[in-house]
């Protein structure tokens, strides 16, 4: 008796420590998703390598966040275009696939979302605090340049895509929206994230690390998701680019949100293209496209 007694405390006390290394392993799968220091890099591209004149500005978000950024002045253009690059990443990143937009006679505004590149802050929430960067960069431009920005225009990458789903569902002086590879929910994109990098299975840790996530924001990050508010876009111009063959968000969110969203849109899945690599597999059709959009909507 007192030997089974013993076989049954030390299963308890088994499952007691493994209970608790698990919810110890999911607050720290929660905080290298919201506190990603590996993923700030440096710039490594600069608007004047491509024969742009262009200002470095700062600016403050509501909740305090000094952000940087370039604005680029077209000549008498009172159209601007806000470009938004993904997560890990940097305005280095998307400069070199977009900047040709300046030569169409765009006004371009790019800056890095908190916690990434140069920007201040240390908290990156895949979408949730990074719709205040933005709602703080459209009121940095109406402020500060309001001629040059009578008519805005919104480019996002991955996060940037989601961002600016977002911004333009909330924010009706948005003329018309390029989003590029965005998730369709953020419970989703994490889940395969933490498979792709670490092999996790959803069941049963991701709805734990789900959970961190919330506690820390104060907020669920999950009703931000572009499933949610792409709806409310229409009927200003949408356009999906999404790489074919992309390996962190699946082009089923791309056909997804295309379903959801109203008129008018375009979809346009980049053959060979895995994930924020549109602009390189595009090429020109890539350049062609965007232009096209723009010139047609903005």
């Amino acid at each position: 008796m007192i030997a089974i007694l013993h076989i049954l405390l030390g299963i308890i006390l088994g499952v007691v420590f493994l209970a608790l290394a698990v919810v110890l392993f999911c607050k720290r799968a929660a905080k290298k998703v919201l506190h990603p220091k590996a993923k700030r890099k440096p710039l490594f591209a600069w608007p004047d390598e491509f024969g742009l004149a262009y200002e470095n500005v700062t600016f403050q978000t509501a909740d305090h966040i000094a952000l940087k950024g370039w604005w680029i002045p077209a000549e008498n253009s009172h159209k601007t275009i806000i470009l938004m690059h993904g997560w890990g990443m940097n305005r280095s990143s998307i400069l070199p696939y977009t900047c040709f937009l300046r030569d169409l006679g765009y006004n371009l505004f790019y800056f890095d979302f908190r916690a990434l590149g140069e920007s201040g802050g240390d908290t990156s929430s895949i979408g949730y605090l990074e719709l205040k960067d933005v709602r703080a960069a459209v009121e940095f431009l109406k402020k500060t340049y309001p001629k040059q920005c009578e008519k805005i225009g919104l480019y996002g990458l991955s996060l940037g895509g989601m961002v600016a789903l977002g911004e333009a569902a909330h924010n009706p002086e948005i003329a018309c929206v390029v989003a590029e590879a965005p998730y369709y929910s953020f419970r989703r994109v994490v889940s395969r994230w933490a498979w792709i990098h670490y092999h996790l299975p959803y069941f049963p840790l991701l709805p734990i690390v789900l959970h961190y996530i919330r506690r820390e924001l104060k907020a669920n990050p999950e009703r931000y998701s572009p499933k949610y508010t792409i709806s409310k876009i229409a009927p200003r111009p949408l356009f999906i680019v999404h790489g074919r063959y992309d390996n962190l968000v699946p082009a089923a969110h791309a056909r997804r949100l295309y379903r959801q969203a109203g008129e008018p849109k375009s979809l346009w899945l980049v053959p060979g293209a895995k994930h924020d690599k549109c602009g390189e597999m595009g090429g020109f059709t890539y350049k062609q496209k965007l232009a096209d959009f723009f010139r047609t909507y903005l």
